[in-house]
């Protein structure tokens, strides 16, 4: 009894310590975070992160999450938007677990508020949770710190920065790897790292159903890795094999909803082409003009990497290619350092896809089962493989920078550091740091008095079917309708398509999609509001010269509270100034 009081006593203020050494990192992390991609929200009230449309995506589903709340509806299905069949949620990217964590958040200042608090934070959250793993790894504070920025501020997260909230939500998966750890070394019971490790699967399933996929992959790979590189914990490995096989049975209960709705509706086929979306060999030191050091340089260069500037993530700069091969000199005389570099290396090899890319020139095939047309691997062979065909090849980046961010921590933590050391870490950090100048990390947005005002409140009921125009990229409907669920939308933008529904016939698509108005677009207008009862129709007064000239031919247009409004049918429920 008195051992354990004793014990107890000792544990205190060492436990007091690291609590607000956590709270510290994690503050700290925050504020950077603010000042790298808020500055511009706190120089303007109409801003929101990212940029472009892709961030109302989300804006939308933290509003969707708190109505659904606040009115008992089913927060994975609505007929809120795309009525009148509605949407099945669980295959679109609106994190319904960050959603519904920040309800609170949105009810009390709105859903662009949350969003953007939300956005801001989850590279802070990823590089803390980094942090404490680190902390475990190395017992060291600076050391730690610096491998939570390496992966919370990585170019990975920074390139999703531009809207992509269910991309920069990783902050889970340090946790799940400090778990796996924690057992391999006998520090938690079977018990517990079922249930822990499941509890996390289950909700990362509800942030990102794409990287819970790619983190099972990555699981795989490790323990693959680790089995030849660890020789000492094989035995431990093989009950941790175990024990995480219960945890994603766990999983699944803890994320079943999400995955009845997914099953339900089963998607076959990929939104993006994943051999379009590879990792580059010369984009680990050459940077996008998204990173400061490539601002006004490396854009000529960049231009010929695969895919886009938010998904060409692979960049760690020669500063921490130094660090590795530092690193690299006495790690591979350790188990655990040969097991990083051999993760490092299956991740950045997962990313480059079949082909090896230098520079935008593919020069040879991987002579790996990556290459292989017949196997379900991201890239090449798998575009019409389910699952795989939603996964692009250049986001294993991530679990890239998982390695990265271990490995220079315990670098950094090593005995008898210098200041060269310390210096070098600094370097590497900066290299990292994002260009403020790159215009992607706010957008302006704008929105009518017509959804702000109650004055307009007498003009829409719950039961009009709304033509928003523009109904997708460009416009900024979504964002409207999030301010406020009293009408329903036969339109707008969650995903890169609308619903199959809204495909067939292609007089439909043409307008479903949002293409240019053609010289029958009156009469392909006519044949969209009777097919799904469209009663309203606005249009933003900025796009007004290019689509309201068709709608002019079907119904007097009234511009008011900021939008041109159109009602084809049905009465207004009260009052309303139109």
């Amino acid at each position: 009894m008195r051992r354990t009081e004793s014990l107890r006593s000792a544990r205190g203020p060492w436990a007091e310590r690291a609590t607000r050494l956590g709270l510290a990192a994690f503050i700290g992390y925050a504020l950077l975070s603010l000042l790298l991609f808020g500055s511009h929200l706190l120089a303007s009230g109409d801003r929101y992160v990212g940029s472009n449309d892709d961030p109302q995506i989300f804006i939308w589903s933290f509003g969707w999450a708190a109505h659904a709340l606040a009115h008992g509806h089913n927060p994975l299905l609505t007929d809120a938007i795309w009525a009148p069949s509605g949407l099945n949620l669980a295959w679109v990217t609106t994190t319904p677990a960050l959603g519904i964590l920040f309800a609170p958040l949105t009810w009390l200042f709105g859903p662009i508020a949350a969003y953007n608090t939300a956005a801001i934070l989850m590279p802070a959250t990823a590089a803390w949770t980094m942090f404490l793993l680190c902390r475990s790894l190395t017992h060291r504070t600076w050391p730690s710190a610096f491998g939570g920025y390496l992966f919370g501020f990585s170019s990975y997260v920074f390139g999703h920065m531009t809207g992509e909230l269910h991309l920069t939500s990783v902050f889970l998966l340090p946790l799940l790897v400090l778990v796996t750890v924690q057992h391999v070394r006998g520090e938690i019971s079977n018990r517990k790292v079922v249930l822990q490790a499941g509890v996390l699967l289950g909700a990362e399933l509800y942030l990102s159903t794409e990287i819970a996929f790619t983190l099972t992959l990555a699981l795989i790979g490790a323990l693959i890795v680790a089995y030849p590189t660890l020789p000492a914990f094989r035995t431990q490995l093989r009950d941790t094999t175990l024990r995480l096989l219960g945890a994603y049975a766990v999983g699944g209960v803890v994320a079943s909803p999400l995955l009845y709705y997914a099953l339900r509706d089963f998607r076959s086929s990929g939104y993006q082409p994943p051999d379009q979306y590879l990792a580059d060999v010369a984009n680990l030191v050459i940077p996008t003009h998204f990173a400061l050091v490539g601002a006004g340089w490396a854009g000529h260069i960049a231009r010929h990497f695969p895919g886009n500037s938010s998904e060409q993530g692979s960049y760690i700069g020669l500063p921490l290619v130094l660090i590795g091969l530092l690193y690299a000199g006495r790690a591979l005389k350790t188990p655990v350092g040969r097991f990083l570099i051999g993760f490092f290396a299956l991740a950045t090899i997962a990313s480059f896809g079949p082909h090896v890319i230098v520079a935008g020139h593919r020069l040879l095939p991987i002579l790996t089962p990556f290459g292989h047309d017949t196997l379900p691997i991201p890239g090449k062979g798998s575009k019409h493989v389910p699952l795989f065909d939603n996964t692009l090849p250049i986001r294993f980046s991530l679990f890239a920078s998982i390695a990265v961010a271990v490995a220079g921590a315990l670098w950094l933590a090593r005995p008898r550091a210098t200041s060269k050391r310390f210096g070098v870490a600094i370097i590497a950090a900066v290299a990292l740091l994002p260009n403020p100048g790159a215009g992607v990390w706010s957008t302006r947005y704008a929105i009518p008095p017509f959804f702000t005002s109650s004055a307009y409140k007498g003009c829409l009921s719950p039961r009009d079917i709304v033509l928003p125009l523009p109904i997708g990229f460009g416009g900024q409907a979504t964002l409207w309708q999030a301010t406020d669920f009293d009408f329903r939308m036969a339109g707008g933008r969650l995903q890169t398509s609308p619903p199959s529904v809204f495909l067939h016939p292609p007089d439909i698509a043409q307008i479903s999609v949002g293409y240019p108005p053609v010289a029958n677009q009156t009469a392909l207008l006519r044949g969209y509001i009777a097919t799904k009862g469209v009663t309203t129709a606005f249009v933003d007064l900025r796009s007004a010269s290019t689509w309201a000239p068709s709608l002019d031919a079907i119904a007097p247009g009234h511009d008011v509270g900021g939008i041109r409004f159109y009602r084809f049918s049905g009465t207004a429920p009260g009052s309303c100034p139109a």
